[in-house]
């Protein structure tokens, strides 16, 4: 088996025009799986699986470009060896109470500064990255924070599509115990029933999180800025230098 942290930063085999995407996922199925998608001849995209949130993600992509030379320093700064774009894709996971609210708050902040600093993009999710699946199919409200909520409207979308596929069809045979969350964090089900049918939604997906975000003006710290999902960069960047047709 291969190693996931055996990254091929400097195979022979490809151009030097082939860019490495190399993205630290918090989770082990949805995001790795739909990232993947935008590999083309182009571009290598590497996604490293359930890494964890915030900065426990941001310190085991640091931790890695530094052991692996990927991170220089350059005039008193750090920077990205040329032809690598380096991303962690997190959530901001509201906690119980508001002590522990508040401490998350400034552990997501912190953990944005922290990767930028080393030059490290992060498509972050406020509140989850169903909010960013949420959003091929409909607006969200600037209220709609309520993550329990995004699962319960992705539920009703994939119950009620007009053409489900064979996979969605056998999922769906027992209605009584479908729901998103639970059944779309299994492997196969986001790859052969979720990703399809988002695909060709990407560019609505797109211009929705960017209305989403011009609701925020920039003096607002990154936590009160919900909802919000910033997935919608990394994949404009996979588009833009990959070129996949979708």
């Amino acid at each position: 088996m291969n190693n996931p942290w055996d990254l091929k930063t400097n195979d022979n085999r490809e151009a030097d025009t082939v860019i490495n995407f190399i993205i630290f996922c918090e989770d082990s199925v949805s995001e790795p799986i739909y990232f993947k998608y935008f590999e083309t001849s182009k571009i290598k995209v590497n996604c490293i699986k359930d890494l964890g949130n915030m900065m426990k993600n941001v310190i085991n992509a640091i931790h890695h470009c530094e052991e692996t030379g990927l991170i220089t320093h350059k005039d008193g700064e750090h920077c990205l060896i040329d032809g690598t774009k380096v991303w962690c894709v997190f959530d901001r996971d509201k906690e119980e109470t508001a002590k522990k609210i508040a401490k998350g708050n400034i552990s997501f902040n912190a953990s944005i500064k922290t990767a930028e600093e080393r030059g490290i993009n992060v498509a972050w999710s406020n509140d989850c990255f169903e909010l960013w699946v949420l959003l091929h199919f409909e607006d969200v409200e600037l209220t709609d924070i309520d993550r329990p909520k995004y699962y319960e409207r992705l539920t009703e979308i994939f119950k009620n599509l007009p053409n489900p596929n064979d996979e969605l069809k056998k999922v769906l045979e027992h209605p009584e115990h479908f729901n998103y969350k639970k059944s779309f964090k299994r492997e196969n089900n986001f790859r052969y029933i979720v990703r399809p049918e988002i695909l060709p939604k990407t560019s609505l997906a797109i211009e929705r999180a960017k209305q989403l975000e011009s609701n925020y003006n920039d003096g607002m710290q990154h936590h009160e800025k919900a909802p919000l999902t910033l997935i919608y960069k990394l994949v404009e960047e996979l588009l833009e230098h990959g070129g996949k047709e979708i």
